[in-house]
């Protein structure tokens, strides 16, 4: 078997590195393990100090730049990435190396389990996140950076992360594009787990949500054509953005020549388009909280519209 390094991002990480480092340390199959601070103001530094790992900073560029750093660093024949608000399960390391080993995969990558199931909010991102892995198949067209594994010439082949994509979103989708365009395989192993913090807050998330369509709109600038057909991401989000973008257009013109009824119809369509994960959530978890998950994605269509929208000026309509 190949040596493995894992490198993991940190930017003011001090509520959850120490239990990342934990669980990376408690591997099966034991590892390199690099922290790269993307320029922490808070007490990352002084935490990671504790542990037995290497510690690279750099100022802040971004946790795509930081992965680079990372990986160049790193000794092993296989990278893994994982995120510093993430926890390993014991045999996460060790069955994304098998799958790759057995594949000739360009990469391979897991899933979540949620570490903060007392937060609604939390759940019902985790659950809408588990609605889309569960119909995912073993050879996917998309995997996420905070449970990956690729090959050290793979990277070294592509030149790593796209260091223009400044904030966590957008450039493990644009990796794995690059992976898939150098006719290599991409593998999902369901049973590679990984435990993640999600937000707490809605305005957080839906903040965060903001720059997702932001930073989208980036990626269809770089592969036309390719959103809503990489298994993770479905046509119905991709007809989201202009969808809530025309809602917002046209509010005041029904409201001008009193076409409000038809106005929140359309409204009531947009909503019920998350129907299926929140019924999905509702059986999986049997708590009637997480029907939350309706107007917490609805409201989200909301902040996917302004961030592409904000995009499209940024990167369609610049000269």
């Amino acid at each position: 078997m190949r040596t493995a390094s894992i490198v993991i991002p940190a930017y003011n990480a001090e509520r959850t590195i120490a239990r990342t480092l934990t669980a990376c340390l408690a591997q099966s199959l034991p590892c390199e393990i690099l922290v790269v601070d993307d320029g922490s103001t808070d007490a990352t530094p002084d935490i990671v100090a504790k542990f037995p790992v290497k510690y690279l900073r750099q100022e802040n560029k971004g946790p795509a730049a930081a992965r680079n750093l990372g990986w160049r660093a790193a000794g092993g024949e296989l990278i893994l990435f994982t995120d510093s608000d993430c926890v390993p399960e014991i045999d996460w390391a060790r069955k994304l190396v098998s799958l790759l080993e057995e594949s000739g995969a360009g990469a391979a990558g897991g899933t979540y389990a949620l570490m903060n199931p007392g937060s609604l909010t939390a759940s019902c991102i985790h659950y809408e996140i588990q609605y889309r892995h569960a119909s995912l198949p073993e050879t996917v067209r998309y995997l996420g950076s905070f449970s990956l594994a690729v090959p050290r010439a793979v990277l070294e082949r592509l030149g790593g992360f796209d260091e223009s994509f400044r904030t966590a979103c957008g450039e493990d989708t644009d990796l794995s594009y690059r992976i898939s365009g150098l006719g290599l395989p991409l593998k999902f192993a369901r049973g590679a787990i990984t435990g993640h913090y999600f937000p707490v807050r809605t305005a957080y998330f839906l903040r965060q949500q903001f720059w997702r369509g932001y930073w989208i709109m980036k990626l269809a600038a770089k592969h036309p054509g390719r959103l809503g057909n990489d298994d993770y991401s479905r046509k119905r989000d991709a007809l989201q953005p202009p969808l809530f973008m025309l809602l917002i257009i046209l509010f005041p013109f029904c409201a001008g020549f009193h076409y409000l009824t038809a106005w929140f119809l359309l409204n009531l369509a947009a909503l019920f388009l998350n129907l299926p994960q929140t019924i999905f959530a509702l059986r999986e978890a049997r708590n009637p909280r997480l029907l939350y998950m309706l107007p917490l994605l609805y409201l989200r269509g909301y902040y996917w519209a302004a961030g592409c929208a904000a995009g499209a000026v940024k990167f369609h309509l610049k000269p």
